[in-house]
């Protein structure tokens, strides 16, 4: 199972990304991020499966998701 992680910064918008996700038939879950990431934040991602990272970048850029930098 092919995993990918994508940086999102908050839980609220974390939690917001899964859901946008979801709804899209992509499965995702959030996790609290140990690194440290170069913008304020709690530093939360979301880990997708099988599916392509662009593609779910893309659906959460489309919703005003903000993306944070690793």
């Amino acid at each position: 199972m092919d995993r990918e992680l994508i940086y999102i910064g908050s839980i609220t918008r974390a939690m917001k990304a899964k859901e946008i996700l979801k709804s899209h038939g992509i499965m995702a879950h959030i996790e609290r991020t140990t690194d440290t990431l170069d913008t304020k934040g709690c530093g939360y991602a979301i880990l997708i499966f099988d599916s392509s990272k662009a593609e779910a970048e893309k659906i959460l850029s489309k919703h005003n998701i903000k993306l944070s930098s690793k």
